[in-house]
């Protein structure tokens, strides 16, 4: 049920479910251009996610059946955000002559050598990412996997509210996808959640690197934020500085933030905003979506996906 990755699926709902929100972005395409139709956060209960997912899906169906209201929105068919940290993902070369039947046949073989569980509790997906620049017979297929069961409360979730996933994918990759529309395509991204930092960055074919830690329970968290930039600067030694640093997530979205990180690590720090070059439906007041852009970023890069591949 994994969507391919990277590939458009429709003009679907953009929906992330991370603790404390439910984050819902819907937008509308008319002649090759986008503007944001709606919008809405909703607030999950503490008791209806378990470690960092879904665990009562009456509780998150509930939630998103209320942001689906509030947002006034009628499209059922939704692009879920599965956090990064549940999805395994591998670049892998193959031969070139393998088309997407043969390679989803080979898949098996290849995926069961970084899958830490059961291949038949497994949902896999890849992408074909083009030739190896190193072998012009091999190609670099991107394969992705998570656990069965991640997907069968959030189905039930979704059923819950009325509701389809046509694509499910890494919120890494949306992320990214939003930046990318902001006009921001080199930099580090830092997506400042309720317990846990976590920093996104692109690797070589796509393959999203990501690290998470935790946020510090006590202290000033400002330089708490900057001490974490700096210890993950520093873990790599010999690196290059990021031109800048982006912001996103429910914990980014105070309007003193960038400036206050910029003025201690001494590098550009600016907020994601993936509506920056989006026009807005009539009714919506930019002021308030503007100053939730940040938490919304994962949510307006699912959205942003295109084509109307359900699946069944």
């Amino acid at each position: 049920m994994l969507g391919r990755l990277g590939k458009d699926a429709g003009s679907l709902l953009g929906v992330e479910i991370t603790p404390p929100f439910i984050r819902l972005v819907q937008l509308q395409r008319y002649r090759g251009r986008c503007s944001v139709k709606a919008w809405a956060l909703e607030p999950l209960p503490a008791t209806a996610m378990h470690n960092g997912w879904i665990g009562d899906p009456e509780q998150v169906g509930a939630a998103l059946l209320r942001a689906v209201r509030r947002s006034v929105g009628q499209v059922r068919k939704a692009a879920i955000a599965l956090p990064g940290g549940l999805v395994i993902e591998k670049l892998v070369s193959m031969p070139v002559d393998l088309d997407d039947e043969a390679i989803a046949e080979h898949l098996p073989a290849d995926a069961g050598q970084f899958i830490p569980f059961a291949l038949e509790d497994a949902a896999i997906d890849f992408q074909v990412m083009g030739l190896d620049p190193d072998d012009c017979q091999r190609q670099r297929v991107v394969v992705a996997a998570c656990h069965l069961a991640l997907l069968e409360v959030l189905q039930a979730s979704l059923e819950s509210a009325g509701m389809r996933a046509c694509v499910v994918e890494p919120d890494s990759h949306a992320l990214q996808r939003a930046v990318q529309a902001d006009g921001a395509h080199e930099g580090l991204l830092l997506q400042i959640e309720a317990d846990a930092l976590v920093f996104h960055e692109r690797g070589d074919g796509r393959v999203s690197l990501r690290r998470e830690v935790r946020m510090p329970i006590q202290g000033d968290f400002v330089q708490s934020l900057a001490m974490a930039v700096d210890n993950y600067l520093l873990s790599s030694p010999g690196r290059a500085l990021p031109e800048q640093l982006l912001l996103s997530g429910a914990g980014a979205v105070d309007l003193h933030l960038p400036g206050q990180l910029q003025q201690r690590l001494g590098m550009d720090v600016r907020h994601a905003d993936p509506f920056k070059h989006l026009a807005l439906a009539p009714g919506l007041e930019s002021r308030s979506l503007m100053a939730q852009a940040p938490c919304l970023a994962v949510a307006c890069g699912l959205a942003m996906r295109e084509g109307d591949r359900c699946l069944g």
